[in-house]
């Protein structure tokens, strides 16, 4: 049970990554905004990993995949985030990051051999009619005429993106922890970026509050949110982790509301219901599984 509470708490710091990420990138490229972030994350992973566990080093056989993670979710996922709301609406923004669960179940089929039935995919639409219904606030014509440019295209690369980095992290924690495979996967990342973005490295208008989102971003919803994420893809699966990705939306909702005073109307609540409803209805074998443990003892 305390993987699937990680993930949500997961989805809750990554949609303030969101909306905070959102503010910052009319400050620097998104190259240079995607080093920042996994730099600053790695530099405050290291002296943990060393502590935690006595070597920085990972073996051989978890080099490739950790490569793949940083190149995938890392350096590739987050220079298509951050250039991609350059371009595009929050609601488009936002609806596209709910195809995450399906790319990374689509990845894990392909490459992992993980078998979809068809309880999961029913959950997986239902899921996903949930996400339509709180962007949308319940108007689903807005859905059907929205029109995707370039932001779209990038974020639409991004989610594909994210898919492979949970496949890869998935083979790599076969043979390192999830701190490590978050560490280097990171690392990676970073030294990838840094041939791009060292040569016009620069930031507009640095201040205070573009300190401290830099470091929410970095520790929140980098540091915390990817190792937490780790740790339940590497005990449940990344299909499994993959549906908890739909809350996503819905908790950027939600902090909009009590923060930023905007309004979440009966439709988008009840969107946040469906949601959660196709979440139970994915992981319905594995709930029955863990209750009959705990009955049983």
């Amino acid at each position: 049970m305390i993987y699937y509470f990680m993930l949500l708490f997961t989805s809750l710091l990554w949609a303030g990554n969101f909306v905070v990420s959102k503010s910052i990138v009319g400050h620097a490229s998104a190259m240079v905004l995607a080093d920042l972030r996994w730099g600053l994350a790695v530099i405050m992973l290291l002296p943990y990993v060393w502590l935690k566990e006595r070597k920085l080093l990972p073996p051989r056989k978890a080099l490739l995949p950790l490569i793949y993670m940083g190149l995938t979710g890392v350096s590739l996922f987050n220079v298509f985030m951050f250039h991609s709301l350059e371009f595009t609406t929050a609601d488009n923004d936002g609806l596209i990051s709910a195809l995450n669960p399906i790319t990374i179940a689509i990845a894990a089929y392909f490459i992992l051999r993980e078998h979809l039935n068809a309880r999961q995919i029913i959950a997986m639409i239902i899921s996903f009619i949930g996400v339509l219904i709180v962007i949308s606030h319940g108007r689903m014509d807005h859905v059907l005429h929205l029109e995707f440019n370039r932001g779209d295209l990038l974020m639409l690369l991004g989610v594909i993106m994210w898919g492979l980095y949970s496949v890869s992290g998935k083979i790599a924690m076969k043979y390192v922890s999830p701190l490590m495979s978050t560490f280097w996967g990171g690392a990676f990342g970073v030294l990838m970026l840094i041939p791009f973005s060292i040569s016009h490295f620069s930031i507009q208008q640095p201040n205070v509050t573009f300190v401290m989102e830099i470091l929410y971003i970095s520790f929140g919803g980098t540091v915390l949110a990817m190792f937490f994420w780790n740790i339940a893809v590497n005990k449940i699966g990344g299909t499994r982790a993959g549906i908890f990705l739909n809350f996503n939306p819905i908790f950027t909702a939600i902090i909009s509301f009590f923060y930023l005073g905007e309004t979440m109307d009966t439709l988008q609540w009840l969107g946040t219901a469906v949601v959660i409803s196709g979440v139970l209805l994915f992981n319905l074998s594995k709930a029955k599984k863990m209750l009959g443990t705990v009955t049983s003892k």
